[in-house]
């Protein structure tokens, strides 16, 4: 993919959730497993498909919202009840909760959208004039990477507060996708439903435009010959390649995790959630985050005097594990590991770097953005998660008996 075109294409970003990613998940042996259909994967060759739709009646609909724009308001929570968005594979899929409730429901018109990079999330296509292009965070319970993919009434209600939790934080370099809506159907601890994120980060300034991490070393499935973005962007600006890097990627993502680690939200700002957001002249200017179903340190808000608007007890309700583990995973392994080692392994491709001297300026970053970070975190080792995890839990962490090379 050419840089010039990022500025030039209105689904440039579509494009490159979809399609400039290739050599980016080789971090887990996990990484590239997915129980979704080829024609719903992000990469496959059929542009787009149909979301089912089903007018719900309001009482049988939780509603929660973080300032949508009154378009979104009006679209999906009319006169008549509420429109509900399933998986075509959801709807097909035994056993899903209520699903055959939902099914007897009046079918509304079908949404047509596109996966982006995360597959149960999908951009809305050909909207209406009054409905704004919007993402749609999906229940589709399948394995993709490690996980199978519900989105329950607690990964909803905590997304949407969260979102509204960020909006109190002032940062030059901070930015965000908001999940402004989220709808679940039921009335129990099996309801599960949809998000609505809109597509304009907050706060708003024009002009922007965004780069997937992963794109930025990812190579184009389509245009294997092009140089990776980041590698366009820096001979384009004419700048030093490791300084510019260090300045206006590494820190800015370490000074925003910091940022909200502090408010006890672990962002998994890796590859995926995060997004570099530039100018017309290609210039880096936020990095943006996305995906806000997060691991939540009650501990530390309540340290701090924060509100606690979320469900559940958070990190310290299991047992299983400790908090410092929690916070090396989310780190040292998915941003460390799963982000930061790919931007320098570009660096060392392309350019001659001193290895070191890169890890040792981030690691200075990242104490002076978290001074207390000795308190949060296992003292010269990471932890991962368990290659074989035990009957009824999902994951365990396990020591790596590892130094780690970005704190």
């Amino acid at each position: 993919m050419k840089l010039e075109s990022i500025i030039q294409k209105d689904q440039s970003l579509l494009y490159m959730e979809r399609y400039v990613g290739k050599g980016t998940k080789t971090y887990s042996p996990f990484a590239t497993r997915t129980e979704a259909a080829p024609c719903y994967r992000p990469e496959s060759g059929q542009p787009s498909f149909d979301l089912f739709t089903v007018d719900t009646p309001r009482d049988r609909v939780s509603i929660f919202k973080a300032d949508p724009s009154p378009n979104l308001v009006n679209h999906y929570i009319r006169p008549g009840g509420v429109l509900f968005a399933i998986h075509p594979e959801t709807w097909t899929t035994a056993g899903v909760d209520y699903l055959d409730e939902i099914h007897a429901l009046p079918r509304a018109e079908p949404v047509r959208v596109a996966p982006t990079a995360s597959t149960r999330t999908v951009l809305t296509l050909e909207p209406s004039e009054k409905v704004p292009p919007h993402y749609i965070k999906l229940h589709y319970p399948v394995l993709i990477s490690r996980f199978n993919r519900r989105l329950m009434r607690k990964n909803i209600e905590n997304s949407v507060a969260v979102t509204r939790d960020v909006a109190k934080l002032h940062f030059d370099k901070f930015a965000y996708l908001p999940d402004v809506l989220g709808f679940t159907f039921g009335s129990d601890e099996n309801s599960w439903g949809f998000l609505v994120r809109e597509t304009t980060p907050r706060p708003i300034i024009e002009g922007r435009f965004l780069i997937p991490s992963f794109a930025l070393y990812g190579e184009d499935y389509k245009n294997p010959d092009d140089l990776p973005l980041l590698v366009q962007m820096i001979e384009r600006l004419d700048v030093e390649p490791v300084s510019f890097a260090v300045n206006e990627i590494f820190v800015p993502i370490i000074e925003c995790w910091c940022l909200v680690a502090r408010r006890g939200l672990l962002f998994e700002s890796h590859a995926q959630n995060t997004l570099l957001e530039i100018d017309q002249d290609f210039r880096p200017r936020r990095i943006v985050h996305r995906d806000f179903d997060v691991w939540i340190d009650m501990e530390t808000r309540r340290r701090a005097d924060l509100e606690m608007p979320f469900l559940g007890k958070g990190l310290s309700a299991d047992k299983g594990h400790s908090i410092e583990q929690y916070y090396s995973l989310i780190y040292d392994r998915f941003i460390g590991h799963g982000f930061f080692d790919y931007l320098l392994d570009l660096l060392k491709r392309f350019y001659s770097v001193d290895e070191e001297s890169v890890r040792s300026q981030v690691r200075k970053a990242f104490h002076q953005s978290f001074p207390e970070a000795d308190r949060f975190f296992p003292t010269d080792t990471m932890f991962y998660f368990s290659k074989e995890p035990p009957p009824g839990r999902e994951f365990m962490l396990e020591d790596m008996q590892r130094v780690p090379e970005w704190r």
